[in-house]
């Protein structure tokens, strides 16, 4: 498996990378549903994540939506592990096409990659949704109770997708554009059986789909190939 793997990515020109939350974890950040994590924030907040990071939290309760927010993912911010240094490596190869993002953490783009497509947005974009000046996380951070904008005194929206809100079809058209003109998709800790991820690989007519995760899932089945274990040991044995 690994000489295949390793043979692919050598002659291939137009690779595609999809980041999920598997990659996510293992660059230090959390996944809110964990049992043990997800459990934690029910007794905490007497809500489940999926409630208090939700469009509907935000509009009518926004000092409990930034409490959550602020101290359950802000206050987790991961960094760019060796992963990411691979991907950027290969942008600079020109063997890269793209990276599709489906976490809200800017990982590709805090590694210096260039061609990112964030389906999801980035915790590093928050804006006025009156005069739309730009706002970054640490003003987020260090912002008491609800963070407003300085000029017009409006509460900050983090430029990310929220629990309950539509995507954005035309991020996930350039993603499937992008998927659709791949010679080899890479992906890394995501899962396949999602309904975006087949949205945005569905047009795909290769057959080398690689999937890199910690452990097996229903959704594997849809990969062409696929390698367990730590994301970023398996992908740096491939890439050499």
């Amino acid at each position: 498996m690994v000489k295949t793997v390793r043979s692919i990515i050598r002659q291939s020109n137009n690779i595609v990378f999809l980041t999920g939350l598997g990659s996510v974890v293992e660059c230090g950040g959390r996944d809110l549903w964990d049992s043990d994590i997800f459990y934690s924030i029910e007794k905490n907040y007497k809500m489940c994540p999926e409630q208090l990071l939700s469009a509907g939290e935000y509009s009518s309760r926004k000092e409990r939506f930034y409490e959550f927010y602020k101290k359950e993912v802000l206050s987790y911010l991961p960094k760019p592990d060796e992963s990411y240094e691979i991907i950027k490596a290969l942008e600079d190869e020109g063997k890269l096409q793209s990276v599709v993002s489906f976490n809200i953490f800017g990982l590709e783009k805090l590694a210096g990659i260039e061609s990112v497509v964030e389906v999801a947005g980035s915790v590093y974009n928050n804006y006025c949704p009156k005069c739309k000046k730009t706002f970054d996380v640490d003003y987020l951070l260090t912002s008491r109770s609800i963070p407003v904008c300085d000029v017009c005194k409006k509460a900050l929206r983090p430029n990310i997708r929220l629990l309950g809100e539509r995507v954005d079809n035309d991020l996930y058209t350039e993603a499937a554009i992008e998927c659709y003109k791949a010679d080899t998709i890479i992906v890394l800790g995501a899962d396949l059986a999602s309904t975006k991820v087949q949205y945005v690989t569905g047009h795909y007519k290769g057959c080398n789909l690689i999937l890199f995760a910690n452990e097996e899932k229903y959704g594997d089945r849809f990969a062409d190939y696929a390698m367990y274990g730590n994301i970023k040991d398996n992908l740096k044995e491939v890439v050499k």
